[in-house]
């Protein structure tokens, strides 16, 4: 679970009314000169994306992650999203990402887990379709 969504999860009154999600300034807020007009983010919201830069995960990886009992928290989000962000950097599409015993192939374009695994499913140890490989 993202830190967005925990906000939501417990001030449902955060979502705009315009769909996007997002952080709404206080209606009781002291310093009125600081509105934000529609279609502009207040700082806050604009670090928070910055801090929350991390990716998605295909319904494969849903599925497989479920279906595996794979142990998924935020701290291996984190690793994954620093693991793609550093396939990123190197100019990297397709990228095996490995995170103790979970390995994730991720679309570096997209920021999109395809498929995740964990040790007793690397039996073959073959990955086909990268380009890159990151230990996080």
């Amino acid at each position: 679970m993202h830190i967005s969504e925990l906000y939501r999860n417990l001030n449902p009154t955060s979502i705009r009314p315009d769909g996007i999600d997002g952080i709404r300034p206080s209606q009781n807020s002291e310093n009125k000169s600081s509105k934000i007009k529609p279609g502009e983010t207040s700082e806050f919201e604009q670090i928070l994306r910055q801090e929350n830069k991390t990716f998605n995960l295909s319904q494969h990886a849903e599925t497989r992650i479920k279906s595996r009992e794979i142990p998924w928290d935020t701290h291996l989000e984190k690793r994954i999203s620093k693991g793609i962000d550093q396939a990123e950097s190197k100019g990297s599409r397709e990228a095996l990402i490995l995170a103790d015993d979970v390995a994730v192939i991720a679309n570096v374009k997209s920021r999109t887990v395809v498929t995740a695994m964990d040790r007793s499913q690397m039996k073959e140890k073959i990955f086909t379709n990268i380009d890159s490989a990151v230990l996080v």
